[in-house]
């Protein structure tokens, strides 16, 4: 028995009377959480200690009150008495490796609670289920321009909570989760108030309430609109609020005793509580058909954008591989770099990852799904500062890292940037090894995902300025962090070599489940600029590319 093993008993004996002083258990957590053996040790310990304290009925009295410590001694220089309490051990030890690897599962995975700057940790993070008060989400914009009260832009796929919306023009498509669906035209203003129920405020809206959402109300200018599964139109302005029914009929309760059906093909308007009929104006109202229409020409109209961006970015002289998944055969598995400045010898190759749709109709990605999924680019050169961009959709972040682009071998200058399952971003270039010093210098973000985004398109950034010495990350072009790097962990000179692309090829730790970093999404248009980009830079990228 070695020196490490015989030190690790003696605090487990403390540890089993109780003796054991605060500090010392604190001791033990950190030897058995560095050393696979001695963690091996502590469940063989736990489960043969356990399984004899049980068989303790069956024992002497005397024997049954010595520390489990001894009884553990005792079995080692004796054979198993009977064959059944073999079989009592065996399913004990059983039921402590389900305990112990689970109790090791949780130290393991509250160790990968990262850090936020500016932020105190008091200690490890519980895990918790993931929650959303979310009651209704929105399915599509067209020409959308909200009045924002956050930093967060509302964008198709959010599940909006309790709140209200402000609409200033263009047109919204929100569905409950009650199964009704909205159509808001701005300028307008909607309050959200359940899964089942809205105020309207101003402006004109048409809601589709199939039967299964019959029910669904809205408020509005002291009366309340029931829906009986139709199809109506609202409309409210300093001129009154009107009432139009398309199909089916409603219930409109201006009290808790006055009320009146409101049948297809009916009208009416109410101003200061005066009630006149009126003639329906069906197309005055945005329906679903007219909407996916004017959607269909926003995207025609965006992806054009894109691809005039597209056209002057291949001509930037700072781009060292641009690969905007243009290409319109989907059997091809060599992907083509599009950087006028650089050549076809920065082609990469396709690896298990299916060419897929991409942020509109007819533009492409590559889906990474399995560990083998991901693309080889073989990139030589020297540089200083260095950008990478890229349009991603993340369906989960299974891995504790999650690989945008990383080097094979992770030598000194190579850079690593990938997403860790906290949601943050994290980007590094290796430093020369030091004695006593870092192997490299992390700069990570707060954390910008969560499942909620999941499926969603997101434009992400790091920016390596060697001149400044910073490293910023941004999402959808604004900035989430920027971090001065100190000067001992500086890199003046970076150079990439063979890299994969949602992956990691040739991680450098014998740990094959560490190792498994493919992403579990899409990617969709990769740059790398040999300059760190502006701000100004950043936002045009993602005003450009926004589907």
């Amino acid at each position: 028995m070695n020196a490490e093993i015989e030190s690790l008993e003696s605090l487990l004996e403390q540890w089993a009377d109780g003796s054991l002083p605060a500090a010392d258990v604190a001791a033990l957590q950190e030897m058995l959480r560095k050393d696979a053996k001695l963690r091996a040790h502590f469940v063989r310990w736990q489960m043969l200690g356990a399984a004899l304290s049980m068989e303790s009925d069956s024992l002497p009295t005397g024997l049954a009150e010595s520390e489990p410590a001894k009884l553990l001694r005792a079995r080692e220089k004796s054979p198993v008495e009977a064959g059944w309490k073999t079989l009592f051990a065996i399913a004990v030890s059983l039921a402590f490796v389900a305990i112990v690897g689970r109790w090791a599962y949780l130290e393991a995975r509250s160790e990968r609670v990262v850090s936020t700057p500016g932020i105190l940790n008091s200690g490890p993070t519980a895990i918790e289920e993931p929650t959303s008060r979310g009651i209704a989400m929105v399915t599509r914009l067209v020409n959308a321009d909200w009045e924002q009260h956050s930093s967060s832009p509302i964008g198709v796929g959010q599940a909006l909570e309790p709140g209200t919306l402000k609409l200033r023009s263009g047109y919204a498509q929100v569905e409950f989760f009650c199964g009704a669906s909205v159509i808001l035209e701005g300028p307008a203003e909607l309050e959200l108030l359940s899964p089942t129920a809205a105020r309207f405020l101003s402006g004109r809206l048409r809601a589709q309430v199939p039967p299964a959402a019959r029910g669904f109300q809205i408020d509005v200018e002291g009366m309340k609109v029931v829906d009986l599964g139709t199809e109506f139109g609202l409309s409210v302005s300093a001129a009154g609020s009107d009432v139009q029914v398309f199909d089916g009929e409603v219930r409109v309760e201006r009290d808790a005793v006055t009320s009146q059906l409101v049948r297809a093909g009916q009208s009416f308007s109410q101003k200061d509580g005066v009630i006149n009929r009126m003639t329906v104006a069906q197309d005055e109202y945005t329906d679903l058909a007219m909407l996916d229409e004017q959607a269909r020409d926003q995207t025609s109209e965006r992806l054009k954008r894109w691809q005039d961006f597209s056209q002057r970015l291949r001509q930037d002289k700072r781009l060292i591989a641009y690969y905007a998944l243009d290409q319109p055969e989907r059997w091809q598995r060599r992907l083509k770099n599009s950087a006028e400045a650089t050549s076809h010898d920065l082609d990469g190759a396709i690896v298990g990852a299916k060419r897929v749709a991409g942020r509109w109709p007819g533009k492409g990605a590559l889906e990474f799904k399995q560990p083998g999924d991901r693309v080889r680019v073989s990139i030589p050169g020297e540089f200083r500062s260095l950008s990478f961009t890229c349009w991603v959709r993340i369906d989960s972040l299974d891995r504790w890292y999650n690989s945008l682009f990383l080097t094979d071998s992770y030598q000194r200058g190579e850079p690593h940037w990938q997403i860790l399952d906290t949601g943050q971003l994290f980007f590094s270039v290796r430093v020369s090894r030091q004695k006593g010093g870092p192997e490299h210098r992390e700069v990570l973000s707060p954390p910008f995902w969560n499942p909620t985004l999941s499926g969603k398109w997101l434009h992400l950034a790091t920016t390596y300025d060697v001149d400044t010495k910073t490293t910023t990350h941004y999402l959808n072009g604004r900035q989430l962090i920027a971090e001065s790097i100190p000067l001992h962990q500086l890199v003046e000179t970076t150079r990439i070599g063979m890299a994969s692309i949602g992956n990691w090829s040739m991680p450098t730790r014998p740990d094959s489940n560490f190792a498994i970093r493919n992403l579990n999404g899409r990617i969709d248009e990769f740059a790398i600029f040999s300059a760190a980009l502006s701000a100004e830079e950043v936002a045009e990228m993602y005003e450009s590319g926004k589907p």
